[in-house]
């Protein structure tokens, strides 16, 4: 069985496995593979079951098109690994980031606080004023480098990577407003948007996980109108409001 970083969650978990399975199964259509079975684990992580004497190769191409979960025995310091934040507001000492592994134990990665504040430039600041500047949420995709692993005791610690900081960073100086839409397919999500009106309103569709989404708004487009456009035909989805002015409103603030 092989376990993807990529994640199926929420109301639409079993059309996301759908599509899926089914990308799959075309991408090794000419290969000698079948893909038997695509669940989830416990914590959403989709799992594959193929047979096939082409199992290895396939499992190659899957790694490089979403991520496989590492062995905890194979990570490294400096290692990137690919995850989602988790269990937010849940300690004020960091923040936690799914990477999949779960066996032996669960190994989330910490990203400690002060790593955080040295990172964003935020000295002495709350983790929730951090993370509410940053929109800094459950479920986002996040890539980070490997500092510490310590294997008998089920503990890694890590730090925002480059490119997950550039983005980061990114949205809080952009002048375009953002909507965060977590658990869906691309398909369902144009379809979505064209059935509300609003598909002339989104600048750009940017991916940012395998099945996460940052509506970059027009500049005349305001995100909140879009949640109240499609928030109600994606009951259960995961969205978030990325409003610059606000993050920054938030950052400043010496309360």
């Amino acid at each position: 069985m092989i376990t993807l970083i990529a994640r199926a969650y929420g109301p639409y978990r079993g059309r996301v496995l759908g599509l899926m399975k089914s990308e799959i199964t075309n991408m090794i259509s000419e290969l000698d593979a079948t893909v038997q079975k695509a669940a989830t684990d416990k914590r959403g992580h989709i799992t594959l079951t193929i047979t096939g004497e082409d199992e290895e190769f396939i499992a190659n191409v899957l790694d490089r098109e979403y991520g496989i979960v590492p062995r905890p025995e194979k990570l490294t310091i400096g290692q990137v690994e690919n995850g989602y934040i988790v269990d937010l507001g849940k300690v004020g000492y960091g923040l936690y980031v799914n990477v999949g592994v779960s066996k032996p134990s669960r190994m989330d990665a910490l990203l400690p606080l002060h790593k955080i504040r040295d990172q964003f430039e935020m000295p002495k600041t709350p983790l929730r004023k951090i993370t509410k500047a940053l929109i800094l949420v459950d479920n986002l995709p996040v890539e980070i480098v490997l500092t510490g692993i310590d294997i008998p005791n089920s503990k890694i610690e890590a730090e925002f990577s480059k490119q997950t900081l550039d983005r980061i960073k990114r949205w809080s100086k952009d002048d375009h407003e953002r909507l965060l839409v977590f658990g869906v397919t691309r398909e369902l999500l144009d379809r979505v948007l064209s059935k509300s009106g609003h598909e002339g309103d989104i600048y750009r569709v940017e991916r940012i996980g395998p099945f996460e989404y940052s509506l970059r708004c027009k500049r005349s487009t305001r995100a909140s109108g879009i949640v109240t456009a499609i928030g109600p035909k994606l009951r259960g989805v995961p969205m978030h409001l990325v409003i610059p002015r606000e993050m920054e409103a938030i950052r400043d603030a010496k309360a």
